[in-house]
């Protein structure tokens, strides 16, 4: 820790301790009261530490030298742009201490958490929800044994966030050299899981808080762009097909409960349509294999006549219903809301308007106009994601 009372029950930062009165000055933890000392080595910058094994929940022990430097970085970095900050707050109605507590106006303050060290799925909900309960925002920053690389941990989701401007996005924080990296617009390139994102860099020693706006901008902009890129390439599409195959032949335990349950609506994995293989972004966020939920929806979308009106309220229950059946399932994800998780959902919907199946009519509703089509043979169907683009002119 940081912060301890000193023997007048004053926050001391244990930078501020003079050398002189180090060794005979009391010091005490401000959650549980019990003594602590302070540590003023060359390895790590000065800090507090409990004398004994304690069941102190606010502040663990044993913490690193990247944890105890990023927090005074971000600090410093907020008190810079005027912000009033409090570094290990204790908020009593929560029984939590955010790293750094920052005010955003009078009314408005943002709990900054730095996380360096694995977190038990559990504590980091609780940790969360308590925030967001007492309308505190949290915004959690990892650290370097987190940072993205080609794929994404179940750990790393836990901390991927959106909002109106930025969407999938993880921060990460580089102590050593000073520098924030926002990673936006994660999501999966291939079914390998491998995935691609955009990534800004910021320098903390350049860039002020009120120059963020443009670098949300360069964000939005960029997944403007990959949201434009939504036809299909005919390769892409067969190694789907290819993928699904596979599954099948080793017998992958989610391929054989998607290959019973349309086999027992008198389908097969040739006789899929194309659609069931059209990527949306987002396909991060869900579990369940895209074909799987794809198909489920397009045949609830499509077992209705032609000239059928479907709108969002009727396409909600649908999507509840088949979150209550486990026909789909989201990955654990505590900085998103459910509607935010729905959203491929939506995109899928677009995309279906894009190849003509379905027609908006007004907002948030759209009129059956065509059923999809479902294939005879292996032949025709690779013949047919060859042609792929000719279903968006």
């Amino acid at each position: 820790m940081l912060i301890a009372l000193n023997d007048k029950e004053e926050l001391i930062h244990a930078s501020k301790v003079e050398e002189k009165i180090q060794k005979k000055a009391s010091f005490y933890c401000p959650d549980c009261k019990n003594s602590v000392f302070l540590k003023n080595g060359k390895l790590k910058i000065a800090h507090f530490s409990h004398f004994n094994q304690t069941n102190c929940l606010a502040f663990s022990e044993g913490e690193t030298k990247e944890h105890l430097q990023g927090k005074q970085l971000l600090l410093d970095w907020f008190v810079k742009q005027g912000f009033v900050c409090q570094l290990e707050a204790h908020l009593p109605d929560l029984n939590q201490r955010p790293d750094i507590l920052v005010w955003i106006n009078q009314t408005k303050a943002i709990a900054v958490e730095f996380q360096c060290s694995p977190l038990p799925v559990k504590r980091m909900q609780e940790r969360t929800e308590g925030y967001k309960t007492k309308g505190y925002e949290v915004f959690w920053i990892v650290g370097s044994q987190f940072k993205l690389t080609d794929r994404v941990t179940a750990f790393q989701r836990l901390f991927i966030y959106s909002n109106a401007y930025i969407r999938r996005s993880l921060f990460f924080l580089d102590v050593p050299n000073k520098k924030f990296f926002v990673y936006s617009n994660i999501d999966y390139q291939n079914l390998t899981q491998e995935i691609e994102y955009d990534r800004v860099t910021i320098k903390l020693n350049q860039l002020m808080l009120s120059n963020v706006s443009s670098v949300v901008k360069e964000l939005a902009n960029k997944n403007r762009i990959r949201k434009n890129r939504i036809v299909p390439q005919p390769k892409e599409l067969i190694k789907s097909h290819d993928y699904l195959n596979q599954g099948r032949m080793y017998r992958n335990p989610e391929m054989v409960s998607f290959q019973k349950y349309i086999y027992q609506r008198g389908d097969s994995l040739i006789s899929l349509p194309i659609e069931v293989y059209f990527k949306v972004q987002g396909q991060l966020l869900i579990r369940t294999l895209p074909h799987f939920w794809k198909y489920i929806l397009l045949k609830w979308l499509t077992n209705k006549y032609i000239g059928s009106i479907i709108n969002l309220k009727e396409l909600d229950n649908q999507l509840n219903k088949m979150l209550v059946d486990k026909t789909v399932i989201f990955y654990t994800m505590p900085l998103l809301t459910i509607e935010e998780q729905k959203k491929p959902f939506y995109e899928y919907v677009k995309l279906l308007v894009t190849v003509d199946i379905l027609m908006e009519t007004k907002t948030n509703q759209w009129m059956l106009k065509r059923k999809p089509y479902y294939y005879k043979n292996e032949q025709e169907k690779i013949s047919s994601f060859k042609n792929v683009h000719s279903l968006f002119n």
